[in-house]
């Protein structure tokens, strides 16, 4: 078996922070679309502190969420990968608890 898997805890991370580029993405959008803030605070769970700095934010934040993205990506690639059965393995035991 490969011994370079990827541990829980860095898993659960980059999940995380996956899931707060989704959702400031999704605020960008939303705010491109001239939704109210409060709504936007509402239904993407970002504090009215960072919607309102996306909205006054006047660069494409589409090219940097791409960016660190990739990068991200690019740099978990090349130091590891993932064994199947641990996934499988970190998958089942999550769901037992």
């Amino acid at each position: 078996m490969n011994n370079l898997s990827i541990p829980a805890q860095t898993l659960q991370e980059a999940w995380e922070k996956g899931l707060q580029q989704g959702l400031t993405q999704v605020a960008v959008n939303m705010l491109r679309e001239g939704i109210d803030l409060n709504f936007i605070v509402k239904l993407t769970g970002l504090p009215l502190a960072v919607v309102k700095n996306l909205q006054a934010v006047d660069i494409d934040n589409d090219k940097i969420l791409v960016k660190e993205f990739l990068e991200m990506s690019e740099s978990s690639l090349n130091k590891v990968w993932l064994d199947p059965i641990d996934i499988f393995l970190m998958y089942f035991r999550g769901r037992a608890s």
